[in-house]
């Protein structure tokens, strides 16, 4: 099973439509995939239409009220099927900002939400794809000590890149202070506009950055807008559209990567 984390400490850089459809992109090519959500809006599942009752605050609460381990039959009640027999998802609610506030209070540490994941070993999926806030510290430090991978999701615009690089020291902290053992992937430019300098000059500095570890870029595009209002993910929407064939291939190289 491949864990991936989907980060940026900024929002609006399209970070939940990504880890959608690229989760979908994964279960088209015949992988079980589980969309977790540890953002407390919860868009993940609200954007596919999904109940967010439970889901990940009861999951990540189990160890901290019962003794005996949370088994992966109890646990699949909380998981939530799509439109896609491939594709599921741990919904994340306004509960899990309280448990990020409990688990503080608990001072459990960085490598809880690692010690969480056997029962979700045992449900067989391929790719565990983790979405979080855009915040520091608490459960997107977590989420991200738990990765085999971590995708850094980047507006092409000025303030995301203060994100990306309040994300990168983090992830620095997480490697040389509590032994993360996973690896950057890369960063996914999104809303990419080559008729705009901005986004070009962006694109750029990224790719001068990151030498070799930048993805090709999502384009913007009102289909992709279109979809989330839809509850559909872009592939429901237009699987042969630009952005669709984009997320497919993104989602390609990402499955390739160890």
């Amino acid at each position: 099973m491949k864990t991936i984390v989907f980060a940026n400490q900024k929002g609006g850089t399209g970070k939940t439509t990504t880890v959608i459809n690229t989760g979908d992109a994964l279960a088209r090519a015949g992988k079980r995939v589980l969309l977790v959500d540890f953002d407390p809006q919860g868009h993940a599942a609200v954007s596919l239409n999904l109940d967010t009752e439970g889901g990940v605050a009861n999951w990540l609460l189990h160890s901290v009220f019962n003794s005996s381990p949370l088994s992966a039959a109890d646990l699949n009640q909380w998981v939530r099927k799509t439109h896609h027999e491939n594709l599921y998802v741990l919904p994340g609610s306004q509960m899990t900002s309280k448990v990020q506030r409990l688990l503080a209070m608990e001072e459990k540490p960085v490598n809880y939400i690692r010690e969480c994941l056997p029962p979700l070993r045992q449900l067989g999926f391929d790719f565990l794809l983790f979405d979080t806030s855009p915040s520091t510290g608490g459960l997107q430090e977590m989420a991200s000590w738990a990765a085999d991978l971590a995708v850094i999701v980047s507006s092409l615009d000025y303030l995301s890149a203060d994100g990306v690089s309040g994300f990168l020291d983090m992830l620095k902290v997480l490697q040389t202070e509590k032994q993360w053992r996973g690896k950057l992937a890369g960063v996914l430019p999104t809303f990419y506009d080559e008729q705009t300098r901005t986004t070009r000059e962006q694109m750029m500095n990224l790719q001068s950055a990151f030498p070799d570890q930048v993805f090709a870029p999502i384009h913007r595009a009102t289909l992709i807008r279109e979809a989330s209002a839809e509850g559909l993910t872009i592939f429901q929407k237009d699987p042969s559209s630009r952005p669709a064939l984009e997320y497919e291939k993104f989602a390609a190289q990402l499955a390739k990567l160890s």
